[in-house]
């Protein structure tokens, strides 16, 4: 019979943990989902889970803890269909990340509603650090506004700064007023890109003014 090894042993443990912390999660998102984050408590989350309280303080911490791990993952989604927003113009490529945004959130509803607003309500979403959630998705407005002035759409009068910062803030909005049930996934969509064309509009050249004020012509017909 084969024996075990410390390092066999060692890996085995590694595993049960990352098992049981998926667990865990797995089971906090689904309660959070069902009930909203205050509902979520470690004694009915630790039935779920088929674990003991102590385990789950052990292996994650508190209900903070557990829902800053949640946040995590979120944002690493978020940065993934970031990273894919890629469009060949700028209009093109914020509408492909809203776009991409409605469809991921569209997967689980309840669960990205409710832990946006945890998230907010916890201040998780901070905006005041430089290296924090807020700030590290506040990059890539800004540099494709810093994009599209060099391709001679934006006349650069508006700083890619400040317009990229009004930009990511019109997502924020719409994200914050569909989370908090003021419109659908489609309006999601409708306010967020009309708030982000109306910025562009605002710095555009003429010709590309003039297809931003078309593009927004199309939104209200939608």
């Amino acid at each position: 019979m084969a024996r075990e090894t410390p390092d066999s042993s060692g890996s085995t443990r590694t595993k049960n943990m990352a098992r049981r912390r998926d667990t865990i999660l797995r089971e906090a998102r689904t309660m959070i989902a069902e009930s909203g984050f205050d509902a979520l408590t470690i004694r009915n989350l630790a039935k779920r889970a088929g674990l003991t309280a102590p385990t789950i303080y052990n292996l994650i911490g508190g209900k903070s803890d557990i829902l800053a791990a949640i946040i995590r993952d979120i944002v690493e989604q978020l940065q993934i269909i970031q990273s894919r927003a890629d469009g060949k113009t700028v209009e093109e490529t914020f509408a492909k990340q809203i776009n991409d945004l409605a469809d991921h959130f569209a997967t689980d509803e309840a669960f990205y509603k409710a832990a946006f607003i945890a998230g907010d309500r916890s201040g998780l979403f901070e905006q005041s650090s430089q290296e924090g959630i807020f700030a590290h998705f506040l990059k890539q407005p800004i540099e494709a506004c810093a994009a599209a002035e060099k391709q001679k759409l934006l006349r650069g009068n508006i700083p890619p700064e400040v317009l990229g910062l009004q930009i990511y803030g019109c997502y924020r909005l719409a994200r914050q007023d569909w989370a908090n049930g003021y419109f659908d996934l489609n309006g999601f969509r409708k306010q967020a890109l009309t708030g982000i064309f109306l910025c562009l509009a605002a710095d555009a050249e003429p010709l590309f003014r003039e297809h931003m004020m078309d593009q927004l012509s199309a939104l209200e017909r939608v």
